[in-house]
């Protein structure tokens, strides 16, 4: 699409008014962005002026040259309609250049584009409407045009009003929870006292109608599940910033990344005094749970790799084979013949993702086990990104390898498919098959049995999770429904050594504090360079940019509410939008996303909600992780995709479809969809550019193990990732299908197999997983790496109404995520 000349050119008499096109202040190619009180007006802030030129300059023109971040070569505006203004680095020239298009544009005051285009909301503008009829610097311009016009207007009374201050458009609170961000910083750069008391949730703000009639939407609304405590058994929120800092520490010691001793060698306890110990699958926190296997059987494991020898670098490949993090200190494990609680927990060196059990009293067990951080954590140039997704592991060799050596918790993720078909992607959100637990009719029963499976899924970012108030990607719970949270942790299979233990309260004992940190996660900084003239232009798209304005022809139905711009849907981000009111009805709100798209105009692949049939979350209803204590009040923290659970302020019930998330860390959580079925950022904008079945590079094992032994994907930046496009570097496999093609990289009909037990049975409850094909060889988790979209629940398709965004437009926003 491109930018006709008189739709343009607002876009550029708006950045010279309002530098709605514009930086924050600096130099001509956007500059400094570190200063927010620069004045539209710039110059002395208004008073009399003795001549139209004059009162450009102190009412109208910005000393940045806002007008350069659009109109200059390679900007947004750079296209054949819209070079009838470009800009120099002059900015002397700024005042005749506009009288000139005003001219060019036929003169006149109120019937000019110059003055319509960014105030009528009935006209096209791809800048928004930032400068509505009666505003500062809608009365400036109309003034200035009045003298252009007939030369009889007063410019010494004070027309247009006093020039008017702009937040930057760039700059960003990295996600996390607001909590954490006020307890940091005072205002003055100091932490608040542990007396300081918390504000309320700003998740708490979106109810029914609060940001009604705003560019931002929101139709699925926040329950607080721990508003009753005599109903809900579980720790309250905290009070104050002391007990949410205490309460993250014992959840960072619960997810494994920070240590169960305090520097000076104490242990780091609850309130009565019990030992905080790290979490591991399926067990809580005990050390015997039946993922586990022993120092012993975890030493062993290069011998059902292939390999001869146990290799010296044996710790790495275990990293590198199953996708864990780097390798950490802080979890150590015994090699043969040592005693743990003698060697500080081992000589080798466990990747984060697996850890060594411990005991109550603190000490090691000789247990390895894994938790979270296996799925929700990522690694880029070495560094360890706590939260950020998945998209490394291969639970399914995990589970396969464990499983050899008699964990029965690796067995099932390996033999029912619960780590999915795809190095990096998961089959975790398996509460479909919870809801055999809360049936209560013969109905619910077929409905259960007829559920399928949720298929491949994209682990999300925990950096996003405070800025969500519902949950998961149709939004099944509030973001207060936290005893799912420790789905993973759920202490059913503890004790190998004698009967399954059910400890029906640890969940609940616990939960909040693991909740809290992960609620603390925040994301990662941009490793490469940014264009920050270019971000801004990608700012200003985001949050105003109509995809559905008249001319864009975009063959999706609008969605209801907001401005049709990326912003409606995932939030609003820059700091002049968000202190916008007619963004935001309170800036708190910052980069909180709560729209769930209708199903028929997101169009993504449709498994996973399809598997959420009525009497599937009837049934999960009834299980511990949908509060069933709250269920009657106001506060009803069920399955909110049940009838009468979320209406909107005009009484409508909230569609079925899939939760737009807050893009928080976007950069670093390649690929994309909920199903991970898209490469980068640049195919999501554009859907002709998707990859039907592609693999991600791999790390290049070293010269004497090539061949022998599996490297997981390349994580350097400088190597792996791809800048322009927004995501890690891919190969496009060629699929001819034939009897030879490869099971998973190439069957749309050598498909056949995968189509009728997929198709046919994979409506059936655990149907697809149990045809999840079996992992014999390295070869077969080498083909674990192929994303085929053709495969069930591995569509590509949908999120097609951004592909009315020329490549220009592509690339502005693509570098304005980079600064999210």
């Amino acid at each position: 699409m491109t930018m006709p000349f008189r739709a343009c050119l607002p876009v550029v008499l708006l950045s010279l008014i309002l530098s709605a096109c514009g930086g924050s202040g600096g130099s001509a190619n956007g500059g400094d962005n570190t200063n927010t009180g620069n004045s539209a007006g710039g110059g002395n802030g208004g008073g009399n002026a003795a001549n139209p030129e004059e009162f450009f300059q102190t009412r109208l023109q910005s000393s940045t040259g806002f007008c350069r971040t659009c109109h200059i070569a390679g900007g947004v505006a750079d296209t054949d309609d819209g070079r009838g203004l470009m800009l120099t680095s002059d900015s002397a020239q700024d005042f005749q250049l506009l009288r000139a298009s005003w001219e060019a544009l036929g003169g006149g005051v109120d019937s000019s584009p110059l003055l319509v285009e960014p105030s009528d909301p009935a006209e096209p503008h791809s800048g928004g409407k930032p400068w509505p009829e009666g505003s500062q610097p809608h009365e400036a311009m109309r003034t200035l045009l009045t003298c252009w016009n007939d030369g009889g207007c007063s410019l010494n009374d004070g027309n247009g009003g006093d020039p008017i201050n702009l937040e930057p458009l760039l700059g960003s609170a990295r996600g996390g929870h607001a909590w954490f961000d006020y307890c940091a910083d005072d205002g003055t750069g100091q932490a608040r006292p542990d007396s300081a008391l918390l504000p309320a949730d700003p998740r708490s703000l979106v109810q029914p109608g609060f940001n009604d009639g705003r560019a931002v939407y929101f139709n699925a609304f926040w329950k607080d599940c721990h508003v009753d405590p005599e109903l809900v058994n579980e720790k309250p929120h905290p009070d104050t910033c002391g007990q949410l800092r205490e309460s993250r520490h014992r959840g960072a010691v619960l997810m494994g990344t920070a240590p169960v001793q305090n520097p000076d060698g104490s242990y780091v306890t609850y309130e009565d005094g019990e030992v905080v110990r790290p979490g591991n699958t399926f067990a809580g926190d005990n050390p015997h749970g039946f993922s586990a296997i022993s120092a012993e059987q975890f030493n062993q494991l290069w011998m059902i790799w292939g390999l001869t020898e146990r290799p010296e670098n044996f710790d790495q490949l275990v990293a590198e084979r199953y996708g864990f993090g780097p390798l950490s200190d802080e979890h150590p494990y015994p090699l043969p013949g040592e005693d743990p609680n003698q060697t500080n927990g081992g000589s080798g060196r466990l990747p984060m993702g697996l850890l060594q059990t411990r005991m109550e009293d603190g000490s090691y067990s000789g247990e390895i086990s894994h938790n979270c951080q296996g799925c929700h954590s990522t690694t880029i140039d070495g560094e360890f990104i706590p939260g950020g997704g998945g998209s490394l592991l291969d639970a399914s060799v995990v589970g396969r390898d464990f499983g050899a050596f008699g964990s029965p918790v690796g067995i099932a993720i390996d033999r029912l498919g619960l780590a999915g078909r795809v190095r990096g992607t998961n089959n975790a959100q398996f509460s479909n098959i919870l809801a055999l637990t809360g049936i209560q009719s013969p109905q619910q029963l077929i409905d259960v049995l007829n559920n399928g499976t949720t298929g491949t899924g994209d682990t999300p970012a925990w950096w996003n999770v405070g800025r969500r108030p519902v949950k998961f990607v149709d939004a099944m719970f509030s973001g207060d429904a936290v005893r799912v949270d420790f789905a993973l942790f759920s202490p059913i299979l503890t004790n190998k050594y004698g009967l399954p233990e059910q400890e029906d309260s640890w969940t609940s004992d616990h939960v909040q504090d693991g909740d809290h940190y992960i609620m603390s996660q925040k994301a990662p900084e941009y490793v490469g360079d940014i264009d920050t003239a270019l971000a801004e232009q990608g700012a200003i798209l985001f949050h105003t940019k109509d995809l559905w304005a008249e001319g864009e022809n975009n063959p999706v139905a609008r969605p209801d509410g907001g401005n049709g711009s990326c912003a409606s849907c995932h939030g609003a981000y820059s700091p002049r939008y968000v202190n916008d009111d007619t963004f935001l009805a309170d800036p708190a709100l910052e980069g909180i996303a709560s729209y769930v798209v209708p199903i028929d105009i997101i169009d993504t692949d449709r498994v996973r909600l399809d598997t959420y049939n009525q009497g599937t979350n009837e049934s999960l209803n009834q299980a511990s992780v949908a509060y069933p204590e709250t269920h009657g009040t106001d506060q009803d923290c069920g399955v909110q995709n049940l009838p009468g659970q979320q209406i909107d302020a005009q009484g409508n019930e909230r569609p079925r479809g899939y939760a737009a998330p807050p893009l928080y860390g976007v950069w670093a959580t390649a690929p994309y969809l909920h199903n991970g079925s898209v490469p980068d950022v640049w195919s999501l904008l554009d859907s002709s550019e998707r990859p039907a079945t592609w693999r991600r590079i791999s790390k290049q094992p070293r010269a004497d193990q090539a061949g022998q032994v599996v490297m997981g994907y390349e994580t350097d930046f400088e190597r792996g990732y791809d800048p322009q496009r927004m995501g890690w570097r891919y190969e496009e496999l060629n699929c001819d299908p034939s009897p030879s093609a490869d099971y998973l990289s190439c069957n749309p009909l050598n498909d056949l197999g995968d189509f009728f037990l997929s198709e046919v049975f994979g409506g059936l409850l655990l149907g697809w997983n149990i045809a999840n094909p079996p992992i014999l060889t390295n070869s077969d988790i080498e083909a674990r790496k192929i994303y085929n979209t053709r495969l069930f629940s591995q569509g590509n398709g949908g999120h097609v109404f951004s592909d009315v965004l020329n490549d220009a437009e592509r690339a502005a926003i693509i570098e304005y995520l980079k600064t999210l």
